[in-house]
């Protein structure tokens, strides 16, 4: 499913990206999962976060202060989400080892551009965190599943 992003949204997800990275700045150990420059990272996460609650019909979380962990979005029926972005038209949904921790209930894989995003679907916490999906990308050890691995959103809803 594709969200396209007007230019408002854009530059509202571009400055929340830069000051959430301005407030985790020395206050939060750096764990990504691939060699992307921090300060895209972030904007490109508040990017797949404001998409799918926009597909979802969710509010998206505008806060900017120090988060480590935790759910990036609650669906209506209360279950914590966890929106992973990429700018890879073949990325995986990814997640580190220690997310298993603290999990959220259903993890987001968005592919997002300078545009908005495409939602390519979502699994259970379940379905992602099994040995047989540890994998080294060479970024150390985490949970990977396909694009073929992932439950598609059916008419908002999952």
């Amino acid at each position: 499913m594709r969200v396209v992003l007007t230019k408002e949204e854009l530059f509202i997800c571009r400055t929340l990206g830069v000051m959430r990275r301005s407030a985790a700045m020395g206050n939060v150990v750096d764990q990504q999962m691939g060699n992307q420059e921090t300060w895209a990272i972030d904007i490109d996460g508040m990017i797949g976060e404001y998409c799918v609650a926009k597909y979802l019909n969710l509010c998206p979380d505008l806060t900017v202060g120090v988060r480590s962990g935790g759910a990036d979005l609650m669906t209506h029926k209360g279950m914590s989400m966890d929106v992973k972005t990429t700018r890879h038209k073949n990325g995986r949904l990814l997640a580190t080892l220690k997310k298993i921790e603290d999990p959220c209930d259903i993890y987001v894989l968005a592919i997002v551009d300078d545009t908005g995003a495409d939602i390519i679907g979502w699994a259970r916490k379940n379905d992602l965190f099994q040995d047989k999906n540890k994998v080294d990308l060479g970024f150390g050890e985490g949970y990977a599943l396909e694009q073929n691995q992932l439950k598609e959103f059916k008419n908002g809803n999952s």
